[in-house]
């Protein structure tokens, strides 16, 4: 990992079309701006990493095999739906 300082208003680029800047820095919040092509996606890191781990469910299932804790979790689920009783009393009227 490269590890830069930089201050208010200074960049830092990649790959000759990404530059990122920073606009401004308040406690331990550092506000930055990302100018990249169109094609380039720029996505928080913990957007990137839901993305990635729901392709790798969607070919798990498209693969048919089932990731391991799926059989425990429906097997909880459906216990839950027995166990839960379903309440056909009407509401009550004020």
């Amino acid at each position: 990992m490269l590890v830069l300082t930089r201050r208010i208003d200074e960049s830092l680029v990649i790959n000759d079309n990404i530059v990122i800047t920073i606009l401004a820095v308040d406690g331990d919040k550092v506000k930055i701006g990302v100018s990249a092509p169109r094609e380039v996606p720029v996505l928080r890191q913990e957007l990137w990493n839901a993305m990635r781990e729901q392709q790798q469910i969607a070919q798990a299932l498209a693969s048919g095999t089932v990731p391991e804790g799926f059989e425990e979790l429906r097997n909880f689920l459906a216990e839950q739906v027995d166990t839960d009783p379903v309440s056909e009393e009407s509401p009550s009227t004020p």
